[in-house]
């Protein structure tokens, strides 16, 4: 076990602590109570790197054994050259104890947090170490000693107060509560001003006015009832969605070349039926079903197969076989699209066969084949579709509503037709008002159709979240809408089905969002399946590869999936391509899980994902299983919110599929 008392603090913290010095000298404890090792602290490598930067000299670096040993250490620190910063990177004990040798006399930085080793952080005071002086820590997890001047409030102060004295110490500067002692604050200010420091500038550690107790309770009430209004749980991102929500589609342009992957749907990928030389047209059949839970892919374009090979696929980011097809831009068109004039007439078996051929499948981001989900296996009464399109800054979905409403209304109409279903209900998020509009004002021709306008909030649009919104049925732990006689159908799915039928259209294009940092042409484009994103780039942000800083996301910025290689390729599942910045805290720098709460209060799926944080660090997957971690939709809202800047939904995913391999 390693019981390692301290942590380097965040290089944010340690670049502001360094950042008006010209020298500086480092101790660094060589930790006690953890595994021997010869070499020399990462934590000071990492300190050393940081002054250079700031272009700091570097008078003395020295690792210590045991910094807190106030006998050997003062040998060492004797040779200290005077009037020199010193940065201490060790617990709290060897900070105090650097800063008392020193009498306060020479600014002191605590470059480290000293790590709790107990339950909660201050329930007790730690003398751990092996310290032969007074010096104590809390190891609260956050250490103040540099603004502090090396005396630990903490521990010091009866009251353990953080920003100053009570008010309550006498004349003689000795504390309230016990006159036999000097009050901490009191010492605290002394010290300050021998290092002649402000202390109204150095005095900042915590501030917990900011809001009254009247504020605070009306913030609390506040958030309460916002977790709870329309479903239990989610979050309210900035949606940002201003940024594009007025710009009509627009064709984006068939590419010079399409790479098409196979899998483009939940399920087996489909089967190659062409091969390299091959011209094709463009809406032929390039890829045949392979399987109950498969779909058919075609080509975007007219032109000659130039290749199958594998390629990295965007959603599992490993390699998959694609057909890269080289474009002649003649567009013309296979003998199979042709529109069906009497789909009415045609048997509902007929039908469904069409749908699969044309390789419908769920645009919403699931890709779900629609043939499958139009054959519940269970009787249903109740089709929802789904235009809440949640996801912050896309708006692909809302200008399908605006400018194809009629389209989708008579795709409704088909589906109703298949499901043999009377009660619709077109689902809005209220802050789509021009599609609200537009929806309300043609529903006079379809009776059936019921608009339910709903609060914005995320993840309104999963499943699950809809259906209880809209019907107050609950899907049961484990199952489908169909367990509960619902069928949700994307509007973007809708719309395809639409295309499929009236104008005999494969699914070979779809609507997308583009936006981000530095964007050059955002907007709401219709995309062709297989157009490079790089493409897309070069188009919308005039580059051709991913800036430094900054992130690529297929999809959402919450759900969406990070992309590295810009030769992948968009699929039916490509709600939006963004070019973010990256998050200031990176990966590395997640904290332990501290039982905050927050997960617990946002998970619309009402499970405790903090389980998930401590159980998956632990590669406990069983554990992961035993806390239902397969009921979990990978909507985002814990991570979003985690304190702790905890990757959840990795170590979900890796739960999730422990679970699959198990069954």
């Amino acid at each position: 076990m390693d019981y390692t008392k301290y942590r380097i603090k965040a290089e944010k913290e340690v670049r502001e602590a360094l950042s008006t010095l010209d020298n500086l000298c480092i101790i660094w404890c060589k930790k006690c109570f953890s595994e021997f090792k010869e070499e020399p602290a990462e934590e000071c490598d990492k300190v050393v790197e940081v002054a250079r930067e700031l272009n700091i000299k570097i008078v003395e670096c020295r690792g210590i054994d045991f910094l807190c040993n106030n006998h050997l250490t003062g040998k060492v620190l004797k040779s200290f050259k005077d009037n020199i910063t010193v940065g201490v990177i060790s617990c709290g004990i060897g900070i105090q104890f650097v800063s008392n040798f020193f009498n306060g006399n020479r600014k002191v930085l605590a470059l480290a947090d000293s790590l709790p080793q107990s339950g909660n952080a201050t329930s007790i005071v730690g003398y751990h170490g092996i310290a032969l002086g007074e010096e104590k820590c809390a190891a609260c997890g956050q250490c103040y000693l540099e603004k502090t001047g090396g005396i630990c409030p903490v521990v010091s102060c009866a009251k353990s107060l953080l920003n100053g004295a009570c008010g309550g110490a006498n004349k003689d500067g000795k504390c309230e509560i016990n006159k036999e002692i000097p009050c901490a604050w009191v010492e605290i200010y002394k010290r300050l001003g021998k290092q002649k420091r402000e202390t109204n500038k150095d005095i900042d550690i915590r501030n917990y006015n900011i809001f009254s107790i009247e504020e605070r309770i009306r913030c609390v009430k506040n958030n309460q009832e916002r977790r709870r209004e329309s479903f239990y749980g989610g979050i309210y991102p900035l949606d940002n969605k201003e940024l594009t929500e007025t710009m009509p589609l627009k064709d984006f342009g068939p590419p010079k070349v399409v790479s098409v992957f196979l899998s483009q749907h939940t399920g087996r990928p489909a089967k190659v039926i062409v091969k390299v030389g091959d011209r094709v047209k463009k809406g032929q059949k390039i890829g045949e079903p392979d399987g109950f839970i498969s779909s058919s892919v075609h080509s975007p374009v007219s032109g000659k197969v130039i290749a199958i090979e594998e390629k990295i696929h965007p959603i599992v980011r490993i390699p998959q076989v694609a057909i890269i097809i080289e474009n002649d831009y003649t567009e013309m068109l296979d003998s199979s699209v042709e529109p069906l004039t009497d789909w009415d007439k045609l048997p509902k078996q007929k039908l469904i066969e069409i749908l699969k051929e044309k390789g419908v499948v769920g645009l919403g981001g699931a890709m779900f084949p629609s043939s499958v989900k139009l054959c519940p296996p269970k009787p249903v009464d109740t089709l929802i579709v789904n235009g809440c399109e949640c996801e912050p800054y896309l708006n692909a979905d809302n200008r399908l509503i605006i400018e194809y409403s009629e389209e989708i209304l008579k795709g409704i109409e088909i589906v109703r037709k298949l499901l043999e279903v009377s009660n619709i209900i077109f689902a809005i998020e209220d802050n789509k008002k021009e599609a609200i509009e537009i929806i309300r004002s043609s529903l006079e021709n379809y009776p059936a159709v019921k608009l339910e306008i709903l609060k914005t909030k995320y993840p309104q649009g999963a499943e699950r979240m809809l259906i209880k919104r809209t019907t107050g049925r609950d899907v049961p732990e484990g199952g489908l809408p169909f367990d509960v006689g619902c069928v949700v159908f994307n509007v973007g799915t809708i719309h395809s089905i639409y295309r499929a039928i009236y104008k005999g259209m494969p699914v070979i294009e779809r609507a997308v969002t583009v936006v981000g940092e530095n964007v050059i042409a955002s907007g709401n484009y219709i995309i062709r399946i297989g157009t490079h994103f790089s493409d897309i780039l070069d188009t919308c942000f005039g580059i051709k590869s991913i800036p430094e800083g900054y992130e690529l996301k297929m999809g959402g910025p919450i759900m969406g999936v990070l992309q590295k290689d810009t030769n992948s390729s968009v699929i039916k599942g490509t709600t939006g391509l963004l070019l973010l910045k990256k998050y200031p805290v990176g990966v590395s720098e997640e904290n332990t899980c501290i039982r905050c709460g927050r997960c617990v209060d946002v998970c619309p799926m009402e499970l405790i994902p903090y389980y998930y944080a401590y159980y998956g660090q632990k590669s406990l997957w069983d554990e992961m299983v035993k806390y239902k971690v397969k009921n979990c939709i990978e909507c985002g809202c814990c991570q979003y919110i985690c304190s702790s800047k905890i990757d959840l939904i990795s170590l979900i995913k890796k739960g999730k599929r422990y679970a699959d391999n198990k069954n």
